[in-house]
């Protein structure tokens, strides 16, 4: 069985593309969010794409979260000298999101008299519905996008919900290491909860309880079996595997205080932190409802360290 360790990381977070500075925190109120009962969130003031974008238009195709996941996979893969024709991409993302605006029209013309009606539905609204719109919210755009500007062209797949959907990429990808389908794997989760509607639907599910501030990531984890990065001399940062052999648990809210609740990006970018952290062993796990709890074991190289990359994706202002 192929040991599989993390060659390369990219995130884009809150605060910036090395949140690892354990006094900081970019949770602050936001004026989006007056007149909730929760008015707090950490936010990315810019999601930086020139460098990984083929054309600086197509950013226009992208839904936020598409825009978080290729902001992260960018510095993930760069001077990778890795063939990407055969690399896999392993992508966890969260529900589908809302456009900006484009469907309006089509919303407004499915009421009649304030409430939703079916025949107009199935009329004007359907008339007035951008056709394209779906190839710019699915969810899965996240790993189309990602695919298409950096070249990744290997085994893939795309797992939507929250935080265990990103560990569920992670041992996907370390599974098809070592069962030799691949030998380098890009695995990548992205979600933004932040808005004023993101937060009024947490509110609602949370049924009066309350929240954690909300925020948004994108994290990308580059993985290769040992003897790969061996060969080509590439550094391992970090071993991942999917059993946990002992390993104590890292809590996700750990980075809350500092990067809010990130959701479908949540659990991988705690595997990120601990990595960035330099904690030596960990397990990170996550559970869907009433679905088994999914985790992966970090164990970090000695001598690791993180530092931010100028003018790449993540960076604020």
């Amino acid at each position: 069985m192929h040991d599989v360790v993390v060659t390369g990381m990219g995130l884009c977070t809150a605060l910036g593309d090395a949140p690892f500075e354990p006094s900081a925190s970019a949770v602050a109120e936001q004026s989006e969010l007056e007149g909730l009962r929760h008015t707090t969130a950490a936010v990315i003031e810019r999601v930086e794409l020139r460098a990984w974008l083929k054309r600086r238009k197509d950013r226009k195709l992208m839904a936020r979260p598409a825009q978080l996941a290729l902001a992260a996979a960018g510095p993930a893969l760069h001077g990778s000298s890795s063939e990407r024709d055969g690399m896999g991409l392993y992508v966890g993302v969260g529900r589908e999101p809302g456009d900006d605006g484009e469907s309006a029209p089509a919303l407004i013309a499915a009421q009649v008299g304030g409430r939703l009606d079916e025949a107009a539905v199935a009329g004007p609204c359907r008339d007035l519905y951008p056709p394209l719109l779906p190839l710019k919210t699915l969810p899965n755009m996240a790993l189309a996008h990602i695919s298409i500007h950096l070249d990744v062209r290997g085994e893939n797949g795309a797992w939507c919900g929250g935080a265990a959907a990103g560990l569920t990429a992670l041992r996907a990808a370390v599974w098809s290491i070592r069962e030799g389908r691949c030998d380098t794997a890009l695995v990548v989760a992205a979600d933004t909860w932040v808005s004023a509607g993101g937060v009024r639907d947490l509110l609602r599910i949370a049924n009066g309880a309350s929240i954690d501030a909300p925020g948004e990531a994108g994290v990308a984890l580059l993985l290769e079996s040992e003897a790969h990065a061996s060969a080509r001399g590439a550094r391992a940062m970090a071993r991942v595997a999917t059993e946990r052999a002992g390993a104590p648990i890292r809590q996700l809210s750990d980075h809350h205080a500092a990067l809010g609740d990130c959701h479908a990006a949540d659990a991988l970018l705690a595997v990120a932190m601990s990595i960035g952290e330099g904690q030596s062993h960990c397990w990170v796990q996550a559970q869907e409802g009433s679905q088994p709890a999914v985790g992966v074991a970090v164990a970090v190289e000695g001598g690791v360290a993180c530092y931010p990359r100028e003018g790449t994706g993540g960076d604020r202002g």
